[in-house]
């Protein structure tokens, strides 16, 4: 478990990863449009690794990760990007972005040793794909909410890399990259809800802004529950994402059992989170004292505005356990899905 939320955190890093490309449908084939992408390492601060992601050459992610080894080789993790568009011309290797009041980024490659060439990857043809390593110059500032990291000038060695258009067997070539900034600073969910017997998912979305929580306990895993947390707002110009990730241990989740009603739940995970917020069917509600402190920001996960779902389930009766559809709350709520309000 541990090994995978490094990996993870890896991935939230690059905040979308770079390769990602637009596909269209020719025969038996797919073709994937040509793409250029960069990437910036930052250094670590206060312990957060911080990183300068270029997806595409349109899209410029700063991003700070925290992770740490808990008791009993459990895990937790953290992590914050700024998401914003690129003014300057990747291709030409200079990368302009604005971040609002928390900082600003000009910077040219400059390029060290010779452009590295290697060929497409299994299933794909066409040209040849080039790696331009090198120092990122120019200027850079950033300071994360509540000064809990400050950045002045880019430390790290970087990279762009361009990808010609390729032909791919079907199913070969990558998905296109998101249109909204929204999908950039929301990554995937760090647990997957396969085989969870008993998984519990709150939500608001107002103005905005969108906070989810969930927690789930998975079949013959240890005591104790996996629990996850989404925040992403826009901003002028930007759109800011925050969460937190835990393998959390026993008594983090409690719930009524298997086919019990009203159910009932209780949650209350360990540090960033503190307090705890009890979901009850029969008053259809979430309340408590839950909240989180992460990024330089102290928010309530709990009360009148949040939507609570709980599903629990026999593993001897119920062979597809509980997923998120099972979860999902009614029509009008549905922009507080896990996915929806992200398209």
């Amino acid at each position: 478990m541990v090994a995978v939320g490094l990996v993870v955190a890896a991935v939230l890093v690059l905040a979308a990863g770079a390769g990602q490309a637009e596909l269209r449908r020719a025969g038996r084939f797919d073709v994937q449009r040509a793409l250029t992408a960069g990437y910036l390492s930052l250094g670590k601060e206060k312990g957060y690794q911080l990183a300068l992601s270029m997806p595409n050459a349109q899209v410029v992610i700063f991003s700070a990760v925290r992770t740490e080894r808990l008791q009993d080789e459990r895990f937790s993790g953290r992590y914050s990007v700024y998401v914003t568009r690129n003014r300057g011309s990747l291709e030409r290797g200079v990368v302009r972005a604005r971040f609002g009041s928390l900082g600003r980024v000009s910077l040219r490659l400059r390029p060290s040793g010779p452009t590295r060439r290697s060929d497409p990857r299994s299933g794909c043809e066409g040209g040849l794909l080039t790696a331009r390593r090198g120092r990122f110059v120019g200027h850079l500032s950033f300071r994360g909410e509540g000064n809990y990291f400050h950045v002045a000038s880019p430390k790290g060695n970087g990279y762009i890399a361009h990808s010609p258009r390729l032909r791919c067997e079907q199913g070969k070539a990558e998905e296109r990259p998101p249109r909204s900034l929204r999908a950039y600073a929301a990554p995937n969910f760090v647990f997957s809800d396969e085989q969870s017997i008993a998984l519990l998912y709150a939500s608001t979305h107002s103005h905005g802004r969108y906070v989810g929580i969930s927690a789930m306990h998975r079949e013959e895993s240890r005591p104790g529950a996996d629990v996850q947390l989404k925040i992403v707002e826009p901003r002028r110009g930007m759109v800011t994402g925050h969460g937190a990730f835990l393998d959390g241990p026993p008594g983090t989740l409690l719930t009524s059992r298997p086919g019990a009603h009203p159910a009932t739940a209780t949650l209350a995970p360990p540090a960033p989170f503190y307090g705890e917020a009890a979901y009850s069917e029969e008053a259809d509600a979430w309340t408590g004292n839950l909240g989180v402190k992460i990024a330089g920001l102290s928010l309530p996960l709990s009360g009148p505005d949040f939507h609570a779902r709980l599903c629990v389930v026999n593993p001897l009766r119920d062979k597809d356990g509980c997923d998120f559809f099972k979860t999902e709350p009614a029509f009008i709520e549905r922009p507080a899905r896990p996915g929806w309000m992200l398209r």
